[in-house]
């Protein structure tokens, strides 16, 4: 028996309608890189037909969309490495994001049998991706030459934190480089699609969201989009035993049972993507009722004190999704919700209902 990531279709779908209904006029870029967050790349392309385009982060996961069928546009976020798969983009209405010199060259030094649409990441602040400030105009004179589009993106480094004052300053910045320029402009995701991008709710404007479009609100505040999540992780009981006080639980006895109680084991651990941080620390939902996890979460098996309630061998318990809030789950070990879901291992059935 195996664990199962549940996949709600309708929220799904739903979700991106939200997200237009707060931001009509701009344009919507779904992220669907890492399998599309752990939900399945395939068949979230296929649902979120909607969008005006997908974001992938490698060249790989573009072919693989390509490969099957999707045809919509795709942006390639760390663009290309070599003169091949430059030709690739061309070819496939595939537009990668140029944040390097090693990319300019490329585009120098290799003739295009047609245009290509390009973006341009700019470091507004945040030292990852992009190119400094000063080098902006050489490099937008380079990418017009092979381009009919071109746009212009950074990516905000402290959106989702409660105490933000970065994110105006990098806004800004890129605001300076737009004045004038009939470019298409993206700035914001998931965080700053909720926090920031109404005043740039125009056709020039592409949002790219990507956690709060499996319904997962990256933010501490209220979102002022109304979204619902998407994935539900469960997994089977595979064992119940009765278990006496003072006896303890699992690997390095870090549990001991305050009372006789009935434990039972599920089928689910840290080769299937639980974090073992959660033992001792998160919860399962059954039949209206919150159990604890008792002991260390080993590899297949994670076990969970359910008191005097009746819980059957068979039965599928919850351990994120309609009732156990994702980000609870992660704050409770100083994670983040991107960790949990793009972690899930492949023993894992994954149903669309």
């Amino acid at each position: 028996m195996n664990g199962s990531i549940l996949i709600n279709k309708n929220n799904l779908i739903n979700n991106l309608s939200a997200i237009r209904k707060v931001l009509p006029k701009s344009k919507v870029m779904s992220m669907i890189k890492s399998d599309a967050y752990g939900h399945g790349i395939l068949e979230v392309a296929n649902l979120l037909r909607e969008s005006d385009a997908f974001a992938v982060a490698t060249i790989e996961e573009a072919k693989y969309l390509r490969n099957n069928h999707i045809d919509k546009e795709i942006v390639c976020l760390q663009g290309f490495s070599n003169k091949d798969e430059y030709k690739y983009c061309s070819k496939n209405n595939i537009r990668p994001v140029i944040h390097d010199f090693s990319q300019v060259k490329i585009i120098e030094n290799t003739t295009l049998k047609k245009n290509i649409k390009l973006w341009i990441k700019i470091d507004t602040g945040m030292n990852r991706l992009g190119f400094h400030s000063s080098d902006f105009e050489e490099v937008f004179k380079n990418c017009k030459n092979v381009s009919d589009q071109v746009g212009i993106m950074t990516h905000l480094a402290c959106a989702d934190e409660d105490e933000d004052n970065f994110s105006n300053k990098q806004i800004s910045l890129l605001e300076n480089f737009v004045n004038g320029k009939n470019v298409e402009l993206s700035i914001f995701n998931s965080a700053g699609t909720i926090r920031y991008s109404k005043k740039f709710n125009n056709n020039q404007h592409w949002i790219r969201p990507g956690l709060v479009l499996y319904g997962i609100n990256p933010c501490n505040s209220p979102s002022i989009i109304n979204v619902k999540p998407v994935m539900t992780l469960t997994a089977p009981v595979i064992s119940i035993k009765n278990c006496k006080k003072g006896e303890s639980i699992g690997y390095g006895q870090t549990y001991k049972i305050k009372n006789d109680t009935k434990i039972a084991a599920v089928g689910i651990g840290y080769g299937d993507g639980i974090p073992r941080r959660l033992g001792n620390i998160g919860k399962v939902f059954f039949g209206g009722n919150f159990f604890n996890i008792v002991g260390r979460v080993s590899m297949d098996i994670t076990m969970i004190d359910i008191q005097d309630k009746n819980i059957q061998v068979g039965s599928n318990v919850e351990l994120w999704g309609e009732n156990i809030n994702i980000k609870e789950v992660s704050s409770s070990i100083d994670a983040i919700p991107y960790e949990l879901i793009c972690s899930l291992g492949n023993r894992l059935n994954k149903e669309f209902f």
